[in-house]
């Protein structure tokens, strides 16, 4: 706490008189200075607790609250001395092409096993899951719809990508499988995902892929409905 109350002293007195700020008032000892701010301006409302080793105010206002460098000369040298000794992490560091090789293997492993941290994001290396391979087939065998020429796959959307699109009549199909059922994370991805779809005037159509797989034909009538709907057949 005394580091918040350290000032500047008045030239004509001992060096270890301590002023108040509020009043301009001169004590002798910090502790007598700790005394006169808590009865006079009212400054003992704060509470501290030491979290992950360091000290944090819980309750009460912090002493330099609203203040700025022009109204105190503690901020003021507080902030000449962050920047005389900030040091950015990065500084002069630079990735050797083994690490950068590391890391891009470590990727590329993580999408093939489907565990990247973006996945259901727009994905770099565009390889198709098992289910859409097969939505291709079916797209092909049922409705002769040629990648590419009728549709795009894994279309690139803000930082989002669509497992199938058709961008001219702003209509798209996701094909859920397990995990979009399982994990929140996901669940909120794929949330935002249609809610920007829908701002942007898109027209969604969501396959879980679990009840796709025991009963296929059922969601091939519903994808034809919409495509007649959609005049896209």
């Amino acid at each position: 706490m005394g580091i918040r109350y350290k000032v500047e002293r008045k030239q004509a007195n001992a060096k270890n008189d301590w002023l108040c700020k509020e009043c301009q008032s001169i004590f002798r000892t910090r502790a007598d200075l700790f005394k006169h701010r808590k009865d006079c301006h009212n400054t003992g409302n704060q509470k501290y607790q030491i979290v992950n080793g360091k000290r944090k105010l819980v309750e009460g206002t912090a002493w330099n609250k609203g203040l700025t460098k022009e109204d105190s000369i503690t901020v003021a040298n507080a902030i000449e001395k962050r920047k005389e000794t900030y040091v950015p992490w990065n500084l002069g560091k630079k990735e050797s092409d083994e690490h950068r090789n590391a890391i891009s293997i470590g990727m590329k492993i993580a999408h093939q096993e489907k565990r990247a941290h973006n996945i259901g994001e727009s994905r770099w290396n565009n390889e198709h899951s098992w289910p859409e391979k097969w939505f291709i087939q079916v797209l092909l065998n049922e409705f002769k719809m040629v990648e590419h020429e009728h549709y795009e796959t894994e279309m690139p959307f803000g930082r989002y990508s669509l497992d199938f699109a058709w961008p001219k009549s702003k209509f798209c199909i996701e094909i859920d499988g397990e995990q979009h059922e399982r994990f929140e994370d996901y669940k909120l991805r794929d949330n935002k995902k249609d809610k920007l779809l829908l701002e942007s005037g898109w027209q969604v159509f969501r396959i879980k892929w679990k009840d796709c797989w025991h009963n296929p034909k059922q969601y091939i009538d519903l994808v034809r409905n919409k495509f007649i709907e959609l005049h896209l057949i």
